[in-house]
């Protein structure tokens, strides 16, 4: 295995855990690991990919873009989540400011 195939497959895995992460609603956890992913991506980006290693590396941005489109349905449904919490609050803080007034 390559060096790109190592580093392609640490990045999938840290992806991975993103996608645990932010099924535990772990968003600060999600947050640090993308950092660290972005950083992996741009060393891993600033050197060609060897022919022998095309094939193995589109299979792993295809699995990386694929969980990206999970973490990205789960982040909007918790935002979906936060925006009626604090709709709901709103609602009671102006119930709470009619009663009082």
């Amino acid at each position: 295995m390559t060096s790109k195939a190592t580093d392609l497959q640490d990045m999938v895995a840290l992806s991975r855990t993103m996608l645990e992460k932010a099924r535990e609603q772990s968003w600060d956890d999600v947050f640090e690991l993308e950092q660290r992913r972005r950083e992996l991506m741009q060393l891993f980006f600033a050197k060609p990919v060897a022919v022998e290693d095309a094939q193995t590396v589109s299979t792993g941005i295809q699995e990386i873009m694929d969980i990206d489109r999970d973490l990205m349905a789960l982040g909007g449904a918790a935002r979906d989540e936060l925006a009626q919490t604090l709709q709901k609050m709103d609602q009671g803080k102006k119930a709470v400011k009619a009663y009082t007034s």
